[in-house]
């Protein structure tokens, strides 16, 4: 698909697309990733191929949570205005955020009466389960349409393919805590193969639209009410170290009351953790439950929790913040949920910006169009790792006793949606039901 080939949305389109993505986006970042690319390229052709592996290739060697600084690039990318971007990521939070603070106001209030026992749990572990497929599905559903663009040609399948061998190889190393920052491994080969193979080349989607391109960036950056792009990058980097050194000095010693470090805590974990909510788990541990911020029970539940509602797991902020109770509850909840989601914003404000002030340079595109390439093996290698340790017991599935039928699932999903073209809805649907009838049974 060529970017002469896109359609701007409304301000309506959008704000329906994101309302929808929040209220359906199961299944953790990986997923989400997918269904950005169904909503924005295959049903409704407002962004192109190019643009969307660009801003994941960024998003993805950022800190803090890929998903989310995605859905808010791609919104700036399509509205050409930062107010709308800010509007739709909000739209784009708010139902995790409302489930999960009423899951933690309930937690707290049924905690003296069993919550383990009760349905609620219950049932949010066989969706845990059941999502695993979805994700397989939905993932390889969007690596297979991305590489019929991004993958194209000698040098870029070569990348594809040393990507995907980086991604399956990483687990067998011991990195030790520099397993999180692996993760970067395959986006910095893409750009050296994208300078060594790809310098008299670009994508055709690229060629295609060089003549808008200068146009489409300044409406991008420049129309947007705000400070031109030089102080907002400027203004962006500032706020998000600014507040990151504040954090530290609360947490490092011991400053101010439970409520002040709490929130510190939630903004160190979004400027400190690369990846999805996974690998923010053993950070949120360390600043909020060693400390007794929050009981290592709720904790676990509210994690839990977290992966079996639509929306980012960063989300689970709402749910430890409405671990006070009440009405300060309610207040911290939505605090700390700003509070872990607001760095990373921060960066895109400050990166993507610069992105695209290079994005004029050939040697730049030249290694752009290698990292495109790089993500497209990166995310087929994810899935294809989900899909073998789906195979494991007690690995991915805990609470059904053969993973058989998630397999079956996984297959079934990526049939409906690659060969029947059907809604990634349907998936969603069966999912649900498939869960409330384990639960049942």
């Amino acid at each position: 698909m060529s970017a002469l080939n896109t359609i701007s949305p409304s301000t309506i389109d959008l704000i329906r697309s994101y309302t929808r993505l929040g209220l359906t986006s199961f299944g953790g970042p990986i997923a989400h990733i997918g269904y950005y690319r169904t909503a924005f390229i295959e049903q409704t052709r407002w962004m192109n191929d190019d643009a969307f592996a660009e801003r994941l290739a960024l998003c993805q060697a950022l800190p803090g949570p890929t998903s989310s600084q995605m859905a808010f690039a791609c919104a700036w990318h399509m509205s050409g205005r930062l107010p709308i971007a800010l509007l739709c990521l909000a739209l784009f939070l708010t139902p995790s955020m409302l489930f999960l603070l009423a899951l933690g106001l309930f937690f707290v209030a049924a905690a003296s009466g069993g919550l383990g026992a009760g349905i609620v749990p219950a049932f949010m572990g066989h969706l845990s389960d059941w999502i695993v497929p979805l994700v397989i599905a939905v993932i390889t559903h969007a690596t297979f349409g991305m590489a019929q663009t991004l993958s194209v040609g000698v040098g870029r399948r070569l990348t594809t393919l040393l990507a995907f061998a980086i991604v399956l190889a990483l687990p067998l190393w011991e990195l030790g805590s520099l397993q999180v920052f692996a993760q970067l491994a395959p986006i910095v080969l893409g750009a050296i193969m994208g300078l060594l193979f790809l310098r008299s080349s670009t994508s055709p989607a690229t060629v295609a639209a060089k003549a808008g391109a200068e146009a489409k960036l300044s409406r991008e950056y420049d129309n947007t009410g705000l400070p031109p792009k030089f102080a907002l990058i400027t203004m962006s980097f500032l706020a998000f170290f600014g507040l990151l050194a504040a954090a530290l000095l609360i947490i490092l010693l011991d400053l101010g009351p439970a409520r002040l470090q709490l929130m510190a805590g939630f903004y160190e974990a979004g400027s400190l953790v690369f990846g999805g909510g996974h690998v923010v788990l053993p950070l949120l541990n360390d600043v909020l439950v060693e400390p007794g911020l929050v009981p290592e029970s709720a904790f676990r539940t509210g994690y839990g929790f977290a992966q079996a509602v639509p929306g980012p797991v960063f989300a689970v902020a709402a749910f430890l913040g409405g671990q006070f109770g009440g009405v300060q509850g309610i207040i911290l909840g939505l605090l700390g949920t700003a509070a872990i989601f607001l760095p990373g914003v921060l960066l895109v404000m400050a990166v993507v910006p610069l992105s695209a002030r290079f994005s004029r340079n050939h040697v730049y595109r030249a290694a752009l169009a290698g990292v495109n390439a790089a993500v497209v093996g990166l995310l087929g290698a994810t899935a294809l790792l989900l899909f073998v340790q789906l195979w494991t017991p007690g690995m991915l599935i805990l609470h059904s006793e053969s993973p058989l039928p998630q397999v079956g699932a996984a297959l079934l999903g990526l049939f409906l949606l690659s060969v029947l073209r059907l809604s990634p809805l349907l998936l969603i649907a069966l999912t649900l039901a498939a869960a409330l009838i384990t639960t049942l049974l």
